[in-house]
């Protein structure tokens, strides 16, 4: 008798896996997820509360904070009433920031007796006197909880090794870098071409097409949108006939002021694709000669993974997610500025040999080092770590139905 997958509470306090607006961290809760089952457990998502506020409104995080309340008791309360066989052995939460604490998870997981499990969780340098700083001690208590942490930045690690002490076992905190799967961007050259073609439109072949991959959010997105347009117009004063066109994925609430802001380009320069779904993306990064996208304030960056992953150099900002994401020698990072920012697009631009070499060294640099498998491998063995010994196939209980479902069902 085979025993049945044993459940595993999944909870993403900034955005849901299944969330109809495509980012990163979708997609990263969604290998996550893929991760779990790989791991031969059943992923079941806890809760759909979203924790994460722009602004510290009392009157909103007090309403927040009574909802978690009531949520981590009807959780707790669903699962003791299950039959051993049907209860958890994991909750898992992905992001837990000042911004966007696990307010439920260390709750339910004391209760219940359940390891806990953080990804991507940091310990915020905001001062003390911070409106948010109610829920900068809440993050760190769910951090303080943890039984097992993994860092999706390598900066992140030194930092939770000192707020952890060292009493927690180094081996409970590990680097679980975003990946993506290197299969889904090997895209047929002659598809290549036809877009390529389409995209350049009455161009010449050989323009050198770059591309930017972003929401167009204010704050952080609409600054590198801006950075982005400022370089792109001073390399066009500096060489009028310098050939290049830019193609822009993304929509937003920002979209009319990222408009505006690539406004003081041509318009013959400019594509404006709006929002394209994930299954397009690989063809798309395969038809470009390079991702332009500064990424101020990004904190992980996993765009910049997927373009390695189709061979495209990238020329970004330093800052916390391009540092972590572009692939070494894969790209080109800059001080956050439009004047460094143009002479790398231009360096680039005008050395199509370069740009091969640096495609080249990022796809490889992917399949070695952040393939999806090895994503999941990591995951699996550090949850090996805090899960329970699984019962030999003879004493498997019968369970419950819902611990055995492929896909994560939802709960209110």
């Amino acid at each position: 008798m085979t025993a049945p997958a044993a459940l595993a509470l999944f909870y993403t306090p900034l955005k849901a896996p299944d969330a109809a607006e495509a980012s990163g961290d979708r997609e990263i809760a969604r290998a996550l997820l893929e991760g779990l089952r790989a791991a031969g457990l059943a992923p079941e998502l806890a809760s759909r509360l979203l924790t994460w506020r722009r602004t510290f409104e009392p009157a909103e995080v007090v309403r927040v904070e009574r909802l978690a309340a009531v949520a981590a008791a009807r959780i707790t309360a669903r699962y003791r009433r299950r039959p051993p066989g049907g209860r958890p052995v994991l909750w898992l939460t992905y992001q837990n920031y000042h911004r966007c604490p696990d307010l439920i998870g260390p709750v339910v997981t004391t209760a219940l007796g359940l390891p806990y499990v953080l990804v991507d969780t940091a310990v915020s340098g905001k001062p003390r006197r911070t409106a948010f700083r109610p829920w900068l001690s809440a993050a760190r208590l769910a951090l303080r909880r943890a039984d097992l942490v993994f860092a999706m930045s390598p900066r992140d690690l030194p930092c939770l090794a000192r707020f952890r002490g060292p009493t927690f076992a180094a081996e409970r905190l590990r680097l679980l870098a975003p990946s993506v799967d290197p299969a889904r961007y090997r895209v047929p050259p002659e598809r290549r071409a036809a877009l390529r073609q389409a995209l350049l439109g009455p161009a010449p072949p050989a323009t050198p097409l770059l591309l930017c991959v972003a929401m167009m959010r204010t704050a952080d997105k609409l600054d590198s949108y801006r950075l982005l347009a400022e370089a792109l117009a001073a390399i066009l004063r500096a060489a009028p006939d310098r050939p290049w066109r830019l193609v822009v994925a993304g929509d937003g609430p920002a979209r009319s002021r990222v408009e505006a802001a690539l406004g003081v380009l041509p318009a013959a320069r400019v594509t404006l694709l709006g929002a394209v779904g994930p299954e397009e993306l690989p063809a798309l990064y395969a038809a470009a000669d390079c991702l332009a996208f500064p990424g101020l304030g990004e904190a992980l960056g996993l765009v910049y993974v997927e373009a390695a992953a189709a061979g495209l150099p990238v020329v970004a900002c330093h800052g916390p997610g391009p540092d972590a994401t572009v692939a070494p020698g894969g790209g080109v990072l800059v001080e956050p500025s439009a004047p460094a920012f143009a002479t790398a697009l231009r360096a680039l631009l005008d050395d199509g040999a370069a740009r091969h070499a640096m495609g080249t060294t990022a796809r490889r640099f992917v399949e070695a080092e952040r393939s999806l498998a090895g994503f999941h491998r990591t995951l699996a063995e550090g949850l090996r770590l805090v899960l329970p010994p699984r019962p030999r196939p003879t004493d498997a209980p019968a369970g419950d139905p819902d611990a055995t479902q492929a896909s994560f069902p939802i709960r209110s």
